[in-house]
């Protein structure tokens, strides 16, 4: 039973000690990540700290009150920890070829990349042998928008647009494509996180997706009906035919209080 003093100490908190206690590897993701290991090692160190941030609650359910965490909070906390990592993109999007990031949300939430690989890709997307209408405008308009990407075309002279017009430049990609979730929500975007991959797969090579939801005690304190480690990993399982890419599914948890 939650007493008047138990509900007043737990709605004051606003950290959480969180770890990872469960994980699944689809498609041989463990092997991905062995080859990588530094990815696995700072994820893992974003995903296991106290963080503040988390806005504490007392919901009802079934008529009586429990300990509850917001969604929103938690899903901010966790995105705001992963951050730290050097070379992550946020908020990513997937047009003709090129991984957008943007500070509006959509797409996915985070992403790794070959920066070098991307902006080739949009150079031919402008000026290659299927150059978008008013290629220069499209150019001018995101390299102006985003410092990295103006950096990336310098480094490898692509600003010289005289040259090759007409042409797709050849390029190999050397970092892996890495895009990831972080899912507190309803179960039903599950389905539609699951969808977004299939998709992407079918038009970009993806080497790895990295799913972040809740279990145990943190999924106990968030809302009744949101998606987490174990639905996604009956999701997992029920389209295992056809999800070629491999999955790192995370299962996030807290300490105790």
């Amino acid at each position: 039973m939650l007493t008047p003093e138990i509900k007043a100490e737990w709605i004051t908190n606003t950290n959480c000690e969180f770890y990872i206690a469960n994980e699944m590897f689809h498609r041989n993701a463990e092997l991905f990540l062995k080859s990588y290991p530094n990815l696995k090692v700072d994820i893992t160190d974003r995903l296991t700290q106290k963080l503040e941030g988390v806005n504490h609650s007392i919901r009802k359910k079934n008529k009586r009150k429990h300990k509850g965490l917001t969604a929103d909070s938690v899903n901010k906390v966790i995105k705001d920890s992963l951050k730290a990592i050097s070379n992550l993109k946020f908020e990513v999007e997937y047009k003709d070829g090129v991984l957008f990031d943007s500070p509006k949300t959509g797409g996915f939430d985070f992403a790794l990349f070959d920066e070098d690989f991307n902006i080739v890709n949009f150079r031919n997307y402008c000026f290659g042998k299927k150059a978008v209408f008013q290629g220069i405008d499209e150019w001018t308009n995101e390299l102006d928008k985003r410092v990295d990407w103006k950096s990336a075309a310098d480094r490898l002279n692509l600003p010289d647009l005289t040259k090759n017009a007409g042409i797709d430049l050849p390029i190999i990609k050397k970092v892996p494509t890495v895009i990831g979730e972080v899912q507190f929500g309803n179960w039903a975007l599950a389905y539609y996180d699951m969808f977004k991959v299939l998709h992407l797969d079918n038009l970009a090579d993806l080497d790895l997706l990295i799913y972040i939801t809740g279990t145990g005690e943190l999924d106990s304190y968030l809302s009744d009906g949101n998606v987490n480690y174990q639905s996604m990993e009956h999701i997992i399982n029920e389209y295992s035919s056809i999800l070629k890419v491999p999955i790192w599914l995370i299962g996030l948890d807290v300490k105790p209080k």
